[in-house]
């Protein structure tokens, strides 16, 4: 899954996840209050699971991606323990790392993603 309000980071991060190999079917919102109702979708319809990794912007309009997170680990419904969530902004800020580590989070990766990056998470 991609969360991420810039379309075309969506369309890049699409192709780059493709020719990495990963996931058959990518899930894209664009913003956490967009991604939570996916993600609530999928665990209402029983033959889906909930996405393996999830790709999540921090600034974004409606709900960013620390507020997707605080949701997330408040609602019962979707646990995503089984899921990596991975941050990835274009973000420098040791302030942003340091709330990210607030939460279960795989990795805080800074935009753009390369091809190496997401082989080294397949790892």
């Amino acid at each position: 899954m991609v969360v991420d309000d810039d379309e075309n980071w969506i369309f890049v991060s699409k192709i780059l996840l493709k020719k990495a190999g990963i996931g058959k079917e990518i899930i894209t919102a664009k913003n956490g209050l967009e991604a939570i109702t996916k993600l609530k979708d999928l665990v209402a319809a029983e033959d889906k699971k909930l996405p393996d990794i999830i790709f999540l912007d921090i600034r974004m309009p409606v709900m960013d991606g620390f507020e997707f997170l605080e949701e997330t680990t408040k609602t019962e419904a979707l646990n995503l323990s089984q899921t990596k969530v991975y941050i990835c902004s274009s973000s420098l800020s040791p302030g942003d790392q340091e709330r990210a580590a607030l939460y279960p989070v795989a990795g805080f990766l800074t935009k753009p993603l390369t091809k190496e990056v997401l082989q080294e998470i397949l790892r």
